[in-house]
């Protein structure tokens, strides 16, 4: 439209085509559309190649009464999401999680680097750089008890942290 080149007629005509646009009138359209689709697609199949005519009015009308023994009618649903998918192999820190859990309560402001630096001078040849990401996880997880920890504590009632133990924490994140 504010384009110099389009000429005035064509402006007019957009200005009009505009004014007729009715948004609400356009969803009741498409949902009336996706329903005859719903339709055509749930029609049962008929052996009788020679019959082409759609089932009757009065069937379609009936089976709207028990449609939703079925699930979601609505031709807009959405299916639910798919579960989170499980753990692939097993985990290659079962056996030192207690300790590298003490550690971090120990010392909350380590990396996870300086973890699996510390677990492989203990352990020499058995935990390899690879596992840098799965203990960098794990601390997310702990730092993050932790944290939900002292937000709630107060709340809830619980045994509160100490100003020392919040002040190291809250560093260590």
């Amino acid at each position: 439209m504010d384009d110099p080149r389009t000429s005035e007629q064509t402006r007019e005509r957009l200005r009009d085509l505009a004014a007729r646009l009715d948004p609400v009138r356009l969803l009741r359209d498409i949902r009336t559309a996706q329903q005859k689709l719903v339709v055509l697609a749930d029609a049962v199949v008929v052996a009788d190649s020679t019959e082409t005519s759609p089932p009757p009015l009065g069937a379609f009308l009936s089976s709207l009464k028990v449609l939703w023994h079925n699930g979601e009618a609505r031709p807009t649903a959405v299916d639910k999401a798919p579960r989170k998918r499980e753990r692939r192999r097993p985990d290659p820190l079962l056996q030192v999680t207690d300790q590298l859990k003490a550690w971090f309560e120990d010392e909350p402001w380590r990396t996870g680097r300086e973890l699996l630096e510390k677990l492989q001078a203990e352990q020499p040849n058995i935990y390899p750089d690879g596992l840098l990401r799965t203990i960098q996880r794990r601390l997310k997880g702990w730092r993050t008890e932790h944290a939900r920890a002292l937000v709630f504590s107060h709340s809830s009632g619980q045994a509160s942290a100490t100003p020392a133990d919040t002040e190291t924490i809250l560093t260590a994140m």
